[in-house]
């Protein structure tokens, strides 16, 4: 993770010398040796996706805060990850950052939890660029999926595949994965093949140390 572009965006927000001490907790959590695909990697994958949109969607301090901290809190399998990275964002940013901003970041991140296709368009922002990862080339995709089959260490492969499966399920029976026209044009299609054909392979029973 890239410590100079972090404290440019901490001090653009209206923070101080402290967001040294934010990165180093934030690199702790995205390091952790348990994390294999929610961590620096990720974080590092979102914002090149986000610099890629801005030229169209408009550069925004909050979207680019969100993708640093809507997964630094992260338990396999908890359904309340992203609340509890609203809550530790909100503890670190809380006497250094507007509390307007600090307001707004946090449905943001909430947003990621992707339990509904977001409607502001800030949120649409964030979560598109969230779902990036599904449009990659197959080989990248089924990469990641390998990557958070290592996560989930507690889970057999039927309880992983049981969530994984439920998950894209309910992402690929929206009328659209993406909700802006940017991400929708270049990343649906793709997204749409990958979740198919994984989904396939989920239901085949696939052994995971074989694959």
């Amino acid at each position: 993770m890239n410590q100079d572009r972090f404290d440019a965006l901490w001090r653009r927000a209206g923070g101080g010398g402290e967001a040294i001490q934010v990165f180093e907790a934030l690199e702790g959590h995205y390091g952790d040796a348990s994390r294999h695909y929610h961590d620096c990697g990720h974080v590092a994958v979102c914002l090149a996706a986000y610099d890629d949109a801005i030229n169209v969607l408009g550069a925004d301090d909050g979207v680019e805060m969100t993708l640093w901290f809507h997964d630094a809190i992260f338990t396999p399998g908890a359904r309340d990850n992203e609340a509890r990275s609203v809550e530790w964002f909100a503890t670190q940013a809380c006497g250094f950052l507007p509390e307007t901003f600090i307001s707004e970041t946090c449905n943001l991140i909430q947003a990621t939890d992707h339990r509904a296709s977001p409607e502001a368009p800030r949120a649409q922002f964030a979560v598109d660029v969230d779902l990036w990862g599904l449009s990659q080339p197959w080989d990248a995709f089924f990469s990641d999926t390998h990557d958070l089959r290592r996560e989930s260490v507690h889970a057999s492969d039927e309880a992983f595949a049981r969530g994984q499966g439920g998950f894209l399920r309910v992402l690929a029976q929206r009328p659209k994965i993406y909700s802006t026209p940017y991400f929708q044009e270049r990343c649906e299609d793709r997204a749409r093949q990958n979740i198919q054909r994984l989904l396939v392979i989920l239901e085949s029973g696939v052994d995971w140390t074989e694959s």
